[in-house]
């Protein structure tokens, strides 16, 4: 592994506390798509205590801030998503909305948030190049179709899903590169592969 990716690591590792405390209160407040306003809210106070100046999408949740390593280079983006799910039968659903983070972006957005921290540590930048935008996005499950139907019907969006939406508004505009992170259940003998999900180690 090379120097570079070392610090990285190390740095990442002293964000620990606040990726766990970030997912632990996300966790405890779920919202299901283009509801995010708590998340939003949750996330744009962490973000701006870190000195982030955030773009954020308006009428609906969400946002993007980018830093600038001040070297020429692509424009990366780091996405995580805020939504939760609707699962009556989970024993932890809140019991109002019966939503729950039963895909995990609560851990997605948490991460986020602590590459967001990393990134503020002395000496990040450092061999880095371009720029690297990091982005909360809402409402990647495709569920509640007719709350969604009527806020088309407003005007106040145009596609159903968050990531289909910013794009259209313009917030990946620029970027050369995306990439994701997400929960999973690890079975033996498998690993999260890059561009093609899950693949059976040899």
């Amino acid at each position: 592994m090379s120097e570079s990716c070392q610090v990285a690591i190390r740095q990442a590792e002293k964000q620990r506390e606040l990726i766990f405390r970030a997912a632990d209160w996300l966790w405890k407040h779920p919202e299901t798509g283009y509801k995010e306003w708590q998340t939003h809210a949750f996330l744009k106070a962490e973000y701006e205590k870190l000195g982030y100046t955030l773009v954020e999408a308006g009428n609906i949740p969400g946002f993007y801030t980018e830093i600038d390593t001040g070297r020429p280079g692509p424009t990366v983006l780091i996405m995580a998503e805020m939504d939760a799910l609707i699962v009556e039968s989970h024993p932890s659903c809140d019991p109002e909305t019966k939503a729950v983070h039963a895909c995990g972006h609560c851990c997605q957005s948490a991460g986020l948030l602590g590459v967001a921290a990393a990134l503020k540590e002395p000496g990040a930048l450092d061999g880095l190049s371009g720029k690297i935008r990091l982005m909360e996005v809402p409402a990647e499950e495709a569920i509640e179709i007719d709350f969604r139907e009527d806020l088309r019907k407003q005007g106040v969006i145009r596609y159903f899903g968050g990531k289909q939406e910013f794009l259209s508004r313009g917030m990946m505009e620029g970027v050369d590169l995306v990439t994701l992170i997400h929960t999973s259940v690890r079975a033996a003998g498998l690993r999260t592969a890059r561009h093609r999900g899950l693949r059976q180690l040899p």
